[in-house]
């Protein structure tokens, strides 16, 4: 028997994309019964000379525009409308659209990771196995790449059928799982909106959220989006955000530091601050960079929604309190420090007169962690990877600050310059900072596509293109973008690197212990190298 024999993966390979094929097509399923769900809220129903719920709807209400309608007394509304929608508001049309939006991106995302897993699969097979013409690395035979494609397309197809199946409907109306998602959605939105704003992402990105078992993104290199995991503990009904939803600017982060773009010179983010790290005396073997890509995922967490950011990674830290807190494991900085490192940030915040922002609450979020764990971090010494000698936390934090220094500057279009968050404002208690997110209401009205709609506005074209904002990457062409050279000039080695890191990877906003847990579930073995990926 053959230990990699081209027929297995063919196989494999084979099935793995009839799964998705029957995905998809279950998945549209799930969307046509969301169209039917909106047209029975009105009472619509489509005919043959009609190809679009929004056409149907309009000719139902003749006159009245469907938020006219969603404002009336459930008694006056039709009696062809089942009992259970006659009571549907605005919020609930609100969920109900967000939810088919969702399943549509879903939808796309599927066949976008169809399109562009066939293309590696292709490149593989004959690569390895038909035309022979791809370099192997000594230790890391082709199988290895095989099954890390195969292992990633399989996870993100798992993935995105939770997500669709989490916004299934119960007799017409949203189950307490899509009210959850629905509602980290928005916050999702929000945290990408700050960087679609000022440039650094396309307007296009999105986010889909999902339950699983803790928070975590996992980053996609073939489209504009990611999806974002939420825990099953955090479930929640109502219209106020849960403090269990902080960690998503933090994941937001991730997918800025691997896909966007500066605004001035469209250069990758990722290379501008490389390149800013070595013009500051960063290079490439300095331990400094290990941490590079979670310092500036808390940056931009921190420049997003203020300190409340730090107090939330103080209680995620809390929980996380094992035999790794006090150790340096390559990717994530130091648990016991990263509270400073984080209010360090904050504290470079500064207004128009160069007085720092939150100088206040930086003093006290110190207090509390170092009260927290009964010893001041910074006095402490810890072992770093790359340096001989134990440092203590003031000089980790010291030098850190240059990288900090070029996490800014990168950043420079949204960094705030006055207060946003005033929750402690007279006040040593901490605690108020989540009491001051928690008092925010999640909006009904920031949809384009719903207020266009529910107004009688927006053309039929006008709708159907808010739908249709979609892109999609080439796997060869997104490889060489990273590589910098031929996908036929890289070797086995290196392919483990590109397929399990560098925007395909499950990213976290705390460590488990040190090991480089990537998509495929294995830890980071030989030929991965540089830095900043595949963590979790």
């Amino acid at each position: 028997m053959l230990m990699d024999d081209p027929r297995d993966w063919q196989a494999r390979i084979k099935s793995l994309q009839k799964a998705v094929s029957e995905s998809i097509k279950m998945m549209e399923e799930v969307m046509e019964g969301h169209g039917d769900d909106i047209l029975a809220v009105f009472g619509a129903e489509m005919d043959d000379e009609t190809d679009s719920p929004f056409v149907a709807i309009r000719s139902a209400l003749g006159e009245e525009t469907p938020r006219q309608f969603l404002r009336t007394a459930a008694k006056k509304r039709p009696s062809n409308i089942q009992k259970s929608l006659r009571s549907f508001k605005v919020r609930d049309f609100y969920q109900l659209v967000q939810e088919t939006m969702q399943i549509y991106n879903s939808l796309c995302l599927l066949e976008s990771l169809k399109k562009f897993a066939d293309e590696g699969f292709s490149f593989f097979l004959d690569g390895y196995y038909n035309e022979r013409d791809l370099p192997v690395s000594a230790n890391y035979p082709p199988r290895s790449v095989m099954r890390t494609i195969v292992s990633q397309v399989s996870v993100d197809l798992s993935v995105i059928q939770d997500a669709v199946n989490q916004r299934r409907r119960l007799n017409c109306h949203a189950t307490q799982q899509a009210q959850t998602v629905a509602m980290a959605d928005q916050l999702s939105s929000l945290a990408l909106g700050l960087a679609i704003d000022a440039g650094y992402l396309p307007e296009e990105t999105f986010v889909i959220t999902y339950l699983a078992k803790s928070i975590r993104s996992r980053l996609v290199p073939y489209a504009d989006a990611l999806l974002i995991s939420v825990a099953y503990a955090t479930m929640q009904s109502g219209i106020h955000p849960s403090r269990d939803f902080l960690a998503i600017p933090h994941e937001i982060g991730h997918h800025l530091f691997w896909n966007g773009r500066h605004p001035d010179t469209t250069n990758m983010l990722r290379d501008e601050l490389l390149s800013a790290a070595a013009t500051a005396g960063i290079g490439p073997e300095d331990w400094r960079l290990n941490w590079l890509e979670e310092i500036f995922a808390d940056t931009y967490a921190l420049l997003l929604a203020g300190p409340v950011i730090a107090l939330d990674f103080q209680d995620m830290l809390d929980d996380d309190m094992s035999s790794h807190f006090r150790e340096d494991t390559d990717k994530h900085p130091i648990p016991e420090v990263r509270p400073f490192i984080q209010t360090e940030i904050l504290r470079r915040l500064k207004d128009e007169h160069g007085h720092i922002i939150y100088a206040h609450e930086c003093d006290k979020l110190d207090h509390n962690w170092s009260s927290w764990i009964n010893k001041h971090p910074m006095r402490q010494k810890y072992p770093v990877r790359g340096v001989d000698e134990k440092m203590t936390g003031r000089a980790i934090v010291t030098a850190v600050d240059p990288l900090i220094t070029v996490i800014l500057d990168t950043l420079s279009a949204i960094v705030p310059t006055e207060r946003e968050y005033d929750g402690m404002e007279g006040s040593d208690d901490v605690s108020k900072l989540y009491t001051e997110f928690q008092s925010n209401i999640m909006p009904d009205d920031d949809n384009e596509l719903v207020n266009l709609f529910l107004d009688g506005n927006g053309t039929e074209h006008e709708l159907i293109q808010i739908l249709s904002n979609f892109t999609e990457v080439s796997f060869l062409a997104h490889t060489e973008a990273i590589a910098r050279k031929d996908p036929k000039t890289i070797t086995s080695g290196e392919w483990l690197q590109f397929l399990r890191c560098h925007g395909w990877s499950n990213e976290g906003p705390i460590s488990d212990g040190g090991g480089t847990t990537t998509g495929t579930g294995t830890t980071s073995g030989g030929g991965t190298t540089g830095n900043g990926g595949g963590k979790n």
